[in-house]
């Protein structure tokens, strides 16, 4: 007993001596600090250190392809990153962690901006480094190849409440691009938590965020009016290539896309399995599948989600989720609203869908099939107000009830239920049906079957 008490002791007597011995080195551009130049101040650091960067704009040699070379420091502004900005110039990287930094090698309060590199030019993550990043924009950087605005190879960084605006990844000859915004390879696991990809742009896949041979979690995030250049590539938002473990919670993905030249414009999942819960995916527009494409022997759950006002432009196709070669995804809990194009499209694929609502597709039905052949599995859903019919395709199909869902106020994107709708844990099925729970009261009357075409033109 006394060992152990005398060995704590000793533990706490060390913890603290090391909590004061750590300095805090300040930086600051007009020369008021320690030093002028971040990489000064980064270079002066020891272990546990914080060097303290003033407001101001910092640019040129000293303040770009900033290195912590293996010493694990907070790097923080004081003034936050609206106030603290690193300006490259179009000359170099931010960041480059590469000697094994862990997790107590933090980045907090920076925009950076106008970085340029090959791969990594707001930050460059690799050789198993994981520092953190927090409270940081990256902000039209540029990469010819992966990850305008971070890239990571081999390595699993933290980011967290960062945000990831008009970054690109695209080189001309030859082309390339993958990752506008954030790219991960080569067995990377990053962590990003509610973080914002706006307006990024990519000439391949994942305008916003792309992942190849990766596991990733995002958790609470939103993918919002990112793009593609490239003609048929996949995932404005979001794109997956051969990455299992893959999963998203809380997100949403708004806005992404054009009509002419992606594929799956939320989310696009190749061989891989992802597991996406909770994520609402709303007015995406592509050639095929406005909200999320699976393919090539993807797999995966995709669960209490909302598929609404996606749009497809290339024909029959799915508004909601395209599934082709070999993919068969499970969705259940799902709720499908005004979709342009069918709600789940198959080709060549079985998926299951269940206790999901099916209701309000613009021009098409619920579910289709390309050649007759496929044979989707679903069962225990709500199926109503489909433009072209409400009959699913495939004969694999039980308990279908064709009733209004009774939703509060589709219109105004509000799609939880009723008091008295059918939908309802309960009310028909023992369980849930669609996304949502009950949001508001009794409704006297049926909503109208309607398409979304003919919404939009109440206000044109």
């Amino acid at each position: 007993m006394k060992t152990t008490i005398i060995r704590v002791s000793l533990m706490m007597v060390a913890l603290a001596a090391s909590a004061a011995g750590a300095a805090t080195i300040t930086v600051d551009w007009q020369g008021s600090g320690d030093y002028a130049t971040i990489q000064e101040g980064i270079d002066a650091a020891g272990g546990g250190d914080t060097v303290l960067v003033l407001p101001g704009t910092y640019t040129g040699v000293g303040n770009r392809d900033l290195n912590f070379g293996g010493t694990n420091l907070v790097l923080e502004s004081q003034g936050g990153y609206a106030a603290t900005i690193i300006d490259c110039g179009d000359a170099a990287r931010g960041f480059i962690f590469h000697s094994c930094e862990d997790t107590t090698s933090v980045v907090s309060g920076f925009t950076v901006t106008k970085a340029a590199a090959d791969s990594g030019a707001g930050a460059m993550c690799e050789n198993g480094s994981t520092p953190r990043f927090e409270y940081c924009r990256f902000l039209d950087n540029t990469a010819n190849e992966l990850g305008g605005g971070l890239c990571c190879v081999g390595s699993s960084p933290i980011v967290r409440d960062c945000y990831f605006d008009e970054n690109t990844a695209y080189r001309e000859t030859p082309v390339s691009g993958y990752g506008g915004g954030v790219a991960c390879i080569s067995s990377s696991s990053p962590v990003i938590v509610d973080t914002d990809f706006t307006s990024n742009e990519s000439y391949y896949r994942g305008g916003g965020l792309h992942c190849d041979y990766s596991a990733a979690s995002i958790q609470g995030c939103s993918f919002v009016g990112n793009n593609l250049i490239g003609y048929g590539t996949g995932g404005a938002g979001a794109a997956l290539a051969f990455s299992d473990g893959v999963t998203f919670t809380g997100c949403t993905f708004s806005g992404n896309g054009n009509a002419s030249t992606v594929v799956g414009a939320g989310l696009f999942v190749s061989a891989s399995a992802v597991t996406v819960t909770g994520c609402d995916f709303i007015d995406n527009t592509a050639g095929t599948s406005g909200g999320a494409q699976f393919t090539e022997g993807a797999t995966g759950t995709v669960s209490g989600c909302t598929f609404a006002g996606n749009e497809t432009t290339w024909g029959a196709a799915a508004g909601g989720i395209n599934c082709v070669l070999g993919a068969n995804p499970t969705i259940t809990g799902c709720t499908f609203a005004d979709n342009f194009g069918y709600h789940v499209y198959c080709q060549g694929t079985s998926p299951t869908i269940e206790y999901s609502i099916l209701a309000f597709a613009s021009a098409t039905g619920p579910v289709g099939c390309q050649e007759g052949t496929e044979t989707p599995h679903i069962h225990h859903c709500i199926v109503f107000g489909n433009a072209g019919t409400d009959t699913v395709c495939g004969g694999n199909f039980s308990d279908i009830l064709n009733t209004d869902p009774l939703l509060c106020d589709r219109l105004n994107d509000d799609f939880t239920l009723c008091e008295n709708s059918p939908c309802l844990a309960g009310a028909t099925w023992p369980s849930l049906v669609g996304a949502h729970g009950q949001g508001c009261g009794h409704c006297d009357y049926a909503v109208e079957p309607t398409t979304w075409g003919s919404i939009k033109a109440i206000y044109r």
